[in-house]
């Protein structure tokens, strides 16, 4: 490891607790904490919470991979990078039932995610080692995002967002574990790449990733080219995307002369989409009605204001750790910088989703339990041991209190009862509007079930030409039945899906299944 890299700090103070966990070693510390977070994240997942509709749009996208070798079973649009999705493909791939080895098909993403928290709760670990040379500091960090009530219920959805955790940690550890080997160097590369193209969003822990390469390399003899290429091997991996669009004709905005042909075409566009997004507005944090402040009050801090309290407290308390010392506490530094790099997207005033506060969690668990370890480690040697089990105590009561619907509740029960409905009541060849939730489950039925190729996502129904404008002839009449999911009706007006609503509101009620305050309903389309 170069001199400089942020590791373990020379002559720090060892505190009973420092002792007390080094003396049950890194090993056996690593698999308390799986066995602990397989038990968390495991234990009742594929009931709670209910299966999300941005859930069922990723297993829809991996089933055409799979089953049709497109990047979607709709005009691909470019929202989003298709590594994400590809991953959940191989990995469906390899299941004896494929998408329904588990029951519903969101079920065997949620394994994937169980598998993938696992990993990504052993790189948490060792990369808050290797940035503070604390065995508490790493302990303490895991417990917070493994524990936290929002990392269980986010983490235990199909999520773009959790794969990218995954892979920006992955980034850090290989420049961690040894940045005078070159391989690891382009190894990080890589994997902030797949970051990257899993979710986009990636991008913005660059720059930090590159600050810890450069004081992880610059006293190398390697050091200009290690950086550099960093560099170009992110950027040449992340450009197979555009690339992609490119050779698809699909790069440039509709309108535009195509490269080859020289012809004007009207087409998706992988520059229109990025222009799209970047133009999208939630509301500044400075306005209290924005989507930041509805989603933190009205989703985030009610489901657990520990991870953010904590986090929050431990990131400055590390900023000023860091400025005691900038060379000795540079990994404090790294710490604080993860956290307020994506905090800088969360506010930045851009459209926000529930699920976008995802990628921050193992930072602020990381600098939550820095700043612990920081401060116990001037606690006396004889309230180290004790020390850690109050914390340990304190936080499992406080994530047992706030998260306990994670274990006891049964929501997706009804989405089960909604299919079977479906499947009984039905016919093969009806046109449905349904939500993406159920959308797999719908084209791929087990044996001796129906199987409906007319059950279109509600989002296509609206946006996609070829299926409002080709397959129904932009009239709702041409629908069968309307398959609502819990809130529908919220998220078709915020985004003025006036056809799809126009279908709802000309329906009549079949069948409504309600458990406190879920509610789904099948319904008829009057003709």
């Amino acid at each position: 490891m170069a001199e400089s890299a942020p590791q373990q700090q020379s002559n720090r103070p060892s505190s009973g607790l420092e002792r007390w966990l080094n003396s049950i070693g890194d090993s056996n510390l690593i698999w308390i904490l799986l066995g602990l977070a397989l038990i968390v994240h495991g234990y009742n997942m594929f009931r709670y919470p209910l299966y999300l509709g941005d859930e069922g749009i990723y297993m829809e996208q991996a089933w055409a991979v799979l089953r049709e070798g497109r990047l979607s079973p709709y005009t691909y649009f470019y929202d989003h990078a298709p590594l994400g999705w590809m991953v959940i493909a191989w990995w469906v791939m390899l299941l004896p039932g494929k998408f329904l080895t588990f029951g519903p098909a969101i079920n065997s993403g949620r394994v994937l995610m169980l598998i993938v928290h696992l990993a990504s709760v052993v790189l948490l670990y060792k990369v808050t080692k290797r940035l503070s040379g604390s065995d508490a500091a790493s302990f303490i960090a895991v417990l917070v995002f493994s524990l936290s009530p929002l990392s269980v219920y986010y983490q235990r959805m199909v999520l773009l967002d959790n794969l990218m955790v995954f892979w920006v940690l992955l980034a850090m550890y290989a420049v961690l574990y040894d940045a005078n080997r070159l391989l690891t160097i382009l190894g990080s590369a890589v994997a902030f790449a797949f970051a990257t193209l899993s979710k986009e969003n990636a991008i913005f822990f660059a720059p930090v990733l590159l600050y810890l390469i450069y004081h992880s390399v610059r006293q190398t003899h390697r050091f200009r080219f290690a950086l550099a290429g960093w560099v170009v091997t992110s950027i040449l991996v992340i450009s197979f995307y555009p690339m992609y669009a490119l050779l698809k004709s699909e790069l440039f905005p509709a309108g535009t002369l195509e490269l080859f042909n020289g012809a004007p075409s009207q087409h998706v566009s992988l520059i229109s989409t990025l222009l799209w997004q970047m133009g999208r507005t939630g509301g500044s944090i400075l306005d209290p009605h924005g989507e930041f402040w509805f989603y933190f009050w009205g989703q985030w801090w009610p489901r657990d204001g520990l991870i953010i309290i904590a986090g929050t407290v431990g990131t400055g308390l590390n900023l000023l750790i860091w400025w005691t010392n900038p060379r000795r506490y540079r990994g404090y530094f790294i710490a604080a910088a993860m956290s307020l790099a994506f905090g800088f997207y969360l506010v930045r005033g851009s459209v926000m989703i529930e699920f976008y506060i995802v990628p921050i969690l193992p930072f602020l668990g990381m600098n939550a339990g820095m700043a612990s370890a920081f401060v116990l480690d001037r606690i006396p040697v004889w309230l180290g041991g004790p020390g850690l089990l109050l914390l340990a105590g304190g936080l499992s009561v406080a994530f047992l209190f706030v998260g306990r619907d994670a274990f006891r509740l049964d929501l997706t029960a009804l989405q089960a009862e909604q299919l079977a409905y479906v499947r009984q009541n039905i016919p093969a060849d009806a046109v449905m509007i349904v939500d993406d939730d159920l959308w797999v489950d719908l084209h791929e039925a087990p044996k001796g079930m129906p199987v409906y190729p007319y059950a279109e996502s509600h989002w296509k129904v609206q946006s996609d030409p070829a299926i409002r404008d080709t397959l129904l002839h932009n009239d709702y009449r041409n629908v069968d039945y309307f398959i609502k999911s819990n809130k529908m009706e919220t998220a078709l007006e915020r985004n003025n899906s006036d056809f799809v609503i126009q279908a709802l509101q000309n329906s009549t009620l079949l069948q409504k299944f309600t458990a406190g305050q879920v509610e789904l309903e099948v319904r008829k389309i009057d003709k």
